[in-house]
């Protein structure tokens, strides 16, 4: 290749890449970065007095041309389109929405490597990457709503465990009474409880010794936030908030905290009984509902399995992934095909698929998130049984 081939290529003469490189056809109708993607950086919030240039070209071995290297004035960070889409520093990239699709249609992670011939470490990391994103692109949909949503909503929480049934905890959900859409989640730790032998009691008290005992106050904290982060989303009607829960007793002491809220609207309480008939004229009809589906379509959550969470923020994540596939991907009936939850109660004007879902990077925001949440996406939430022995997403670039 001649010098100016090398040159117009980006390239010096031994063919590796030099800076400020310039390939007039890698431009045209080139890529336009909404941020900088350094999270350290004043740009990181979408500002119209942002400056980016040209910093030559990146060649990448999943690639067979050289991809446009890009870099911020402010902080000098470099980067490429691929900075800002979901399979970011992904080797197996062409697995991460297969991967993302099998978590709920009932695949363990092993099944799921197995189908993929993969590790079930690197399914694992996959589906925590979806997850996150997961997690931002379900908030910035609820966020960025035109209307506020003025359906009532029923909230329960669904009883799963980790680890072992020694420790039981519970997914808080909120969902819409008239759409069916999975509005918002939290996480409470349980004890165990029930009937157990000798042996399990004793074997009980000698975790909570080495481990200590579950706040006893979890669950009401868990559905008073969950509570507050969903009667949130209706600011600013004026209207009273009509909720729909079962008798539990940590349910009615969150709604007598949320009430002493001034900023909140009035909160109007329903009840009924958790041993009446789950059938469709149930008030609770709704979260019943998504109850019967998180079961059924995660293997993680299914009785007598060998398939549970073996750490709660897997379970979190995966979660996370089912809320979005609930609300925008799967249709609200199987009979009638097409109109999805998240369309029934505004948010969405079609269905997505996952392309659309996991297509593009999403960059996360302490003031996008909720509390709970951004513990969610950092992989904060510790299994008690595991000690030190936890990872958590501490990347500085792939996050």
């Amino acid at each position: 290749m001649s010098l100016r081939r090398h040159r117009a290529a980006g390239l010096s003469r031994r063919g590796t890449l030099r800076p400020g490189g310039f390939h007039p056809a890698r431009q045209r109708g080139g890529f336009r970065p909404p941020h900088c993607p350094n999270r350290n950086c004043v740009f990181y919030q979408p500002s119209p007095d942002w400056r980016v240039g040209f910093w030559g070209f990146y060649r990448s071995p999943a690639s067979r041309r050289p991809l446009q290297r890009l870099r911020c004035r402010s902080c000098k960070r470099t980067f490429t389109a691929r900075t800002f889409s979901a399979d970011y520093w992904l080797h197996h990239r062409a697995a991460f929405i297969p991967v993302a699709r099998a978590s709920v249609a009932g695949s363990g992670l092993r099944q799921t490597a197995r189908s993929f011939r993969l590790s079930h470490a690197t399914v694992g990391r996959h589906l925590a990457r979806a997850g996150r994103l997961c997690l931002v692109f379900h908030r910035k949909m609820v966020r960025s709503a035109r209307r506020c949503p003025s359906e009532p909503f029923a909230f329960d929480g669904f009883e799963t465990f980790e680890y072992s049934q020694f420790f039981p905890c519970h997914l808080n959900l909120a969902v819409g009474a008239r759409s069916w859409m999975v509005y918002h989640f939290t996480h409470s730790p349980l004890r165990r409880k029930g009937s157990m032998t000798r042996e399990q009691k004793s074997r009980r008290a000698e975790l909570e010794s080495a481990l200590g005992r579950p706040d006893p106050k979890a669950v009401e904290n868990g559905i008073f936030e969950l509570l507050r982060q969903t009667v949130e989303l209706r600011h600013p009607s004026p209207d009273p908030a009509v909720v729909f829960s079962d008798d539990h007793p940590a349910y009615l002491r969150a709604l007598r905290r949320l009430r002493r809220d001034p900023d909140l609207p009035e909160l109007v309480h329903r009840t009924t009984p958790g041993r009446a008939a789950r059938t469709r004229a149930n008030p609770l009809f709704p979260v019943n509902l998504t109850d019967l589906l998180l079961r059924h379509c995660g293997a993680n959550h299914r009785r007598e399995t060998i398939a549970f969470s073996k750490r709660v923020q897997g379970a979190l994540e995966r979660l996370a992934i089912f809320t979005v596939w609930r609300n925008a991907i799967k249709p609200r009936r199987e009979k009638k095909p097409g109109e999805t939850a998240a369309m029934a109660a505004g948010y969405l004007s079609g269905p997505l698929r996952w392309r659309e879902v996991l297509r593009r990077r999403q960059f996360p925001r302490k003031s996008e998130l909720p509390a709970p949440w951004w513990e969610y996406y950092w992989g904060r939430i510790h299994t008690a049984a595991l000690g030190p022995r936890q990872r958590e997403n501490r990347a500085t670039y792939a996050f």
